[in-house]
C-alpha cells in the first residue's frame, strides 16, 4: 500500500497555534485582498473571446479577424467608451449652446452627459476608469482619456470666454469637477438601495456652483 504523504507542501499552510484563530480570518482577508489585486492586474478584461463570439452569434475563430487577444479587445472597448463618452458630453453642450446657454447651464449639461454614460454603461465605465489602459499597450502620452480631460479643459475654458478666472488655472478648476463626479459616482453605485439618479444631478450642479463660485470676474 502507498504510504501516503501527510506532511504540509511547500505552499501549504501550517496549521495556527492554539488560541491564534483570528490569524486565520485575517489570513483570509489578506488572500482575497492579493486575489483582487490579481485579477485587476492581469485580467483587465473580464470575459473571454469566447464569451463575447457566442454573446455575438458568431465562431470564436472569428474573432481573431478583428482582435488578436483580450488586451486588444480591452484596448478597443476602452477607447469607444472614452469617444461615445466624450461624444455624448459634446452633443449635450451643443445642444445649450444652441439654445443661447450660458456657460454654467453648458457645464450642468456636460456633467449630467457624464452620469447618464457611467449609469447606463456601467460595465464600460468600471474598466475605463477602474484598470489602467497602458496594461492594454497604450502609451501614456496616449492615453484615451485625453480626450475626455481635454472635453473638461474646454468646457473651463468656455467659462474664461465669460470672464471666469480661477486662482489656481482652468485646469485646476477643471480637474476639481472631473474628482467630485467620479467619487460621487463611486459612492452612489456603493450606497445600497439608494440609487436615485436625481441624487447625481443635484450633486453635479451644486459642485459646478461651487467651483464657478470660486472664480474672479
Amino acid at each position: 500500500m502507498r504510504k501516503v504523504n501527510d506532511q504540509p507542501t511547500a505552499t501549504a499552510r501550517r496549521r495556527n497555534p492554539r488560541g491564534q484563530g483570528d490569524r486565520l480570518r485575517e489570513d483570509i482577508l489578506a488572500a482575497v485582498a492579493r486575489l483582487l489585486d490579481e485579477k485587476v492586474a492581469n485580467d483587465a478584461l473580464p470575459v473571454s473571446l469566447r464569451e463575447v463570439a457566442r454573446e455575438v452569434g458568431i465562431a470564436a475563430q472569428s474573432m481573431y479577424l478583428h482582435f488578436a487577444d483580450k488586451d486588444e479587445l480591452a484596448r478597443a472597448v476602452t477607447e469607444d467608451g472614452y469617444q461615445r463618452l466624450v461624444a455624448a458630453m459634446r452633443d449635450a453642450d451643443a445642444e445649450e449652446l444652441a439654445g443661447g446657454a450660458d456657460a454654467r447651464e453648458r457645464l450642468y449639461a456636460q456633467a449630467d452627459a457624464f452620469y447618464a454614460f457611467a449609469r447606463t454603461q456601467r460595465g464600460i465605465y468600471r474598466l475605463m476608469f477602474g484598470y489602467d489602459a497602458t496594461a492594454f499597450g497604450i502609451p501614456r502620452e496616449s492615453h484615451p482619456a485625453r480626450t475626455l480631460w481635454q472635453q473638461w479643459l474646454d468646457a473651463f475654458r468656455s467659462c474664461e470666454s465669460e470672464g471666469m478666472r480661477w486662482p489656481e488655472g482652468v485646469e485646476h478648476a477643471a480637474v476639481t469637477l472631473w474628482s467630485a463626479l467620479f467619487g460621487r459616482f463611486a459612492l452612489w453605485t456603493a450606497t445600497f438601495g439608494r440609487q436615485d439618479p436625481e441624487e447625481l444631478t443635484s450633486f453635479a450642479h451644486r459642485t459646478v456652483d461651487t467651483i464657478l463660485r470660486d472664480a474672479s470676474r
